[in-house]
């Protein structure tokens, strides 16, 4: 973080009017799809609280992810730049971080718009998943949110993983298939060449042994990582402190709930402007909701966590109501990326989401399934209520229309891909701020989106396409970056008349054609040209399991409470709460008591108390 960002909040203690600029809250879902929304066409499903911010403010029918895959996408909303530039793409085939304990994360060098608000005067808050990294040594939290801008944090540094619910499922069952069977394989063949090579005289003993002490730590390192997935990496941070190992996935939309209204109801009383975003762990799997979501629609689970995630929106927006902030406050709501059509359960139940009439999905490159967002964005007394902008707009878009809004500087030291579409969602512009779009996967380019300056026209020209399963517009378990089919001749695709993007244009011998797919060539190679070379985030031997950085949760210390306390200040609720947590006091009554205390919710209260005879 610079100076400046350090000093400018200060001042604007003293100098800023607290009721000139708004407040902002931001909804980001987890591979909710297009057409998972009321308002984007769905018909089978209830959204009424996301419907209302697009019926009271915009909705972005051509809105954007800058990836198709959760980290990138989120790093380009955060910094307002492709992710290329601050490295957080993949370079091989794992293309996120898989566990706590891995290197790749956002660079502090990036600014964030959470660091923009703090350089306004705002208070700011992350509440639910991060998943932008978290250590590059252990424990100094580098990547930490408390490092990138936001005052609180109440969430997730990773994601939520198959691996943290309670059926037994894994995210290795489609990655690594059979494993069980490879590592039996792989000890085996190490076991059976130690000692061929011994028998033959290659090497001695103490070499056969250490062969095979080595092919034992590297199967037994990939078991004990494998077999405790939820152990390693299903954690809830309060700020630097883990208060809930493994996390309880049941409740999280509720809790997450609870955190941002205790958030607003502080500002409510501070009066400091506000900037939280609320980072909802639905609708990735694993999936579970509460008794009262369960079994609501037709559409299995997955339907259940989209009207759960709804209703979370609906608890904040009511809660803003209820403390008079909704006419001062800017209510953002989109997806990171497009709904995961491989996604299924163990038993084949659909837990991925509907992209509607749009091609593919989440992991798919540049495929508009993977990239096309719901957006809707609230902004009272600048956006007309039922405003729809069918003109291409970024998630980036974002960094720079609401840094203006706060009246926040934006760095002049960089390339910020992002533009201030406050134009174009009062009305006041009619055409997209951006000629060309540039859609990677990983650290390649796919495919780019032109938008000329006159007519309605959308272009788009393909480089690289996902290589499907024949007759499908699916991969197994999911498209990689690597294994993309390049094109020796891109397909060019008109998106005004084949949103789905169902046949490509022959532009051979067609001047006009051929010098549209010029223009985008020549688009091209400038972007490629602004692109200056960083480390790669999520390389291979980044994303990679390290010991050295795993932590965990720390066994609280004992306390000392007098008799009159545990009589006086003790509440006992009824039986039939999930306790996360048990401490034994060390009392001066006549025997220790055993206490229950809920920290997943807040501050640490005791909520139920066993005498231990």
């Amino acid at each position: 973080m610079t100076p400046a960002l350090v000093v400018i909040p200060l001042l604007g203690l003293f100098f800023r009017d607290t009721h000139a600029t708004p407040n902002i809250v931001i909804f980001i879902a987890d591979d909710l799809g297009y057409g998972d929304v009321g308002c984007f066409g769905n018909t089978s499903l209830n959204t009424p609280n996301i419907d209302r911010l697009a019926r009271e403010g915009a909705k972005m029918t051509h809105h954007l992810a800058a990836a198709s895959m959760c980290s990138p996408s989120r790093t380009a909303f955060l910094t307002g730049r492709y992710p290329i530039r601050s490295g957080m793409v993949p370079s091989g085939h794992i293309r996120i971080n898989t566990f706590v304990a891995s290197y790749g994360g956002l660079p502090t060098s990036e600014v964030t718009i959470a660091e923009l608000a703090k350089s306004a005067g705002y208070k700011t808050a992350l509440i639910g998943k991060w998943h932008l990294g978290l250590s590059r040594t252990y424990g100094d939290n580098i990547y930490h949110p408390r490092n990138q801008g936001f005052d609180t944090f109440y969430g997730l540094p990773l994601t939520n993983l198959r691996d943290f619910g309670d059926d037994g499922d894994s995210i290795f069952r489609d990655y690594i298939p059979v494993w069980q069977w490879r590592c039996f394989a792989i000890t085996l063949i190490g076991f059976l060449t130690s000692f061929g090579l011994y028998k033959r005289k290659y090497v001695g003993t103490p070499c056969c042994l250490m062969l095979i002490i080595l092919t034992i730590l590297l199967v037994g390192t990939f078991l004990l990582v494998v077999t405790n997935m939820k152990l390693l990496n299903s954690m809830i941070y309060r700020d630097f402190e883990i208060v809930e190992q493994p996390i309880r996935l049941r409740g999280m939309t509720q809790r997450f709930a609870k955190e941002s209204i205790d958030f607003l109801e502080q500002r409510k009383v501070d009066k400091n402007p506000f900037f939280l975003m609320v980072s909802w762990t639905h609708v990735h799997t694993a999936i579970q909701v509460t008794k009262a979501f369960r079994g609501r629609t037709r559409h299995g689970r997955y339907g259940d966590a989209v009207e759960e995630l709804d209703s979370g929106v609906g608890e904040i927006t009511d809660a803003l109501d209820r403390l008079g902030l909704s006419d001062e406050t800017i209510v953002y709501f989109t997806s990171d990326n497009g709904g995961y059509l491989e996604e299924t359960g163990l038993h084949g139940e659909m837990d991925g989401g509907y992209n509607g009439i749009f091609k593919g999905g989440k992991g798919q490159g540049a495929v508009e399934g993977g990239i096309r967002m719901p957006g809707v964005i609230r902004w009272p007394g600048k956006i007309t209520p039922g405003t729809v902008v069918d003109e291409p707009t970024w998630m980036m878009d974002m960094y720079p229309t609401l840094a203006s809004a706060m009246r926040a500087k934006i760095p002049s030291d960089r390339s910020i891909d992002g533009k201030d579409i406050l134009p174009l969602l009062s009305k006041t512009d009619t055409v997209s701020p951006h000629s060309f779009m540039v859609h990677y996967c990983g650290i390649d380019v796919h495919a780019i989106r032109y938008r000329p300056r006159t007519g309605n026209k959308v272009w788009k020209l393909v480089f690289r396409s996902p290589n499907y399963v024949p007759g499908t517009n699916k991969c197994l378990p999911i498209c990689t970056c690597p294994d993309a089919v390049i094109h020796n001749e891109p397909l060019l695709h008109d998106l005004t008349s084949d949103p789905s993007e169902a046949t490509p244009i022959n532009y051979s011998g067609d001047s006009q054609l051929e010098n549209v797919v010029a223009i985008i060539q020549e688009a091209y190679k400038r972007h490629i040209r602004s692109i200056e070379p960083v480390e790669i985030q999520f390389s291979t031997p980044n994303v990679m399991w390290r010991p050295h950085l795993q932590v965990c949760y720390q066994i609280p210390e004992f306390h000392t409470y007098s008799r009159q306390y545990l009589n006086e200040g003790l509440q006992v609720h009824q039986a039939g709460l999930y306790f996360n947590q048990l401490q034994l006091f060390i009392t001066d009554a006549e025997a220790p008591i055993l206490c229950a205390s809920e920290i997943a919710v807040g501050k640490v209260d005791i909520i139920a108390c066993l005498q231990i005879e």
